[in-house]
């Protein structure tokens, strides 16, 4: 039995373990708006897929609804706020071997409420935003071993804060993710979390008539952790007009998952309101013979409002 529960835990790209899938990964604190403001509505579907051998399990999820709004309110000041998913504990398994059978769900995560001031000072941008996070999760493990059957519930909740800045110039960007951390409830305790800081560094040259983006990211987790590990991350991507495609290779802060993957964009302008982006974001995950494919489309409506011009 033990054997099984541990080769389960560790199917780590279901996010069992840890806090989740960590959805923050290549992002920066810079908000690109500084005319008009900006509201996003946005909706990411994922579609999961999960091979081992010959098994497949497959999985829905939709991440919460996301919105961003960037104002701004002098000259060369913006204000931002919005939501999003930082990370995701939304998972199903399905385990059988000979008389047993094990079937473990899971759903919630951490959210993250966050407020940006950013300021662009003619040859480039100074932005600084501050996270608050919080969230519930529940997971069910469900026991079938002949005639006997067994449910435990496990409940969690999560409350935390984060901090970033960065500076960027024309070609190049630095950003940096620091004194984060979540408090964790789990079964009447509570544990600290200490998050890990994060170091981003941005090279956006243009060629070939369009802009490339290279962004190389690494965490450092506290301390000397034998469950997480401080993993070195970068993605591409080429921008052109109105399209744009990268590739992103991002090991996970869970031991020995690594994700590869390919992201394509498009922008649908909206004449005299903003713009349809349409982007298909499709990754392999892996751990030793486990596999996970998949495929995140995501619509986003960006609205400008011309009423909110900067004042000069």
């Amino acid at each position: 039995m033990s054997l099984i529960l541990v080769a389960l835990i560790n199917a780590s790209i279901f996010s069992i373990g840890g806090i989740g899938q960590d959805m923050s990964v290549f992002r920066t604190p810079f908000l690109d708006v500084f005319k008009s403001a900006r509201i996003e509505f946005i909706l990411k579907p994922e579609f999961n897929i999960l091979n081992k051998g010959s098994d497949f399990r497959s999985k829905f999820s939709t991440n919460p609804f996301n919105l961003n709004l960037a104002v701004p309110v002098t000259k060369g000041f913006v204000f931002g706020l919005g939501n999003l998913e930082r990370f995701s504990q939304s998972f199903d398994v399905y385990f059988d071997r000979d008389a047993l059978e094990m079937h473990v769900e899971g759903e919630g995560g951490i959210e993250e409420i966050y407020v940006n001031l950013n300021n662009n000072f003619g040859i480039g941008e100074i932005a600084f935003r501050g996270s608050y996070l919080f969230g519930n999760a529940t997971e069910i493990w469900n026991y079938y071993i002949g005639d006997y059957y067994n449910v435990d519930t496990f409940l969690y909740k999560y409350w935390g804060k984060i901090f970033c800045g960065g500076i960027r110039l024309k070609f190049v960007s630095v950003s940096y993710e620091f004194s984060g951390n979540i408090e964790w409830e789990k079964q009447n305790s509570d544990t600290t979390i200490d998050l890990p800081s994060r170091l981003s560094v941005g090279l956006h040259p243009e060629i070939f008539g369009g802009k490339v983006d290279f962004l190389f990211e690494h965490a450092f987790w506290p301390g000397d952790n034998e469950d997480y590990i401080s993993p070195t991350r970068f993605k591409v991507s080429f921008i052109k007009k109105r399209f744009a495609v990268g590739y992103r290779y991002n090991p996970w802060y869970l031991k020995d998952v690594n994700e590869h993957g390919l992201d394509f964009s498009l922008n649908i302008p909206i004449q005299r309101l903003g713009l349809i982006t349409l982007n298909l974001g499709c990754s392999l995950r892996n751990k030793e013979s486990l596999r996970e494919i998949n495929v995140s489309p995501e619509i986003k409506l960006t609205i400008h409002e011309i009423f909110a011009r900067r004042r000069q």
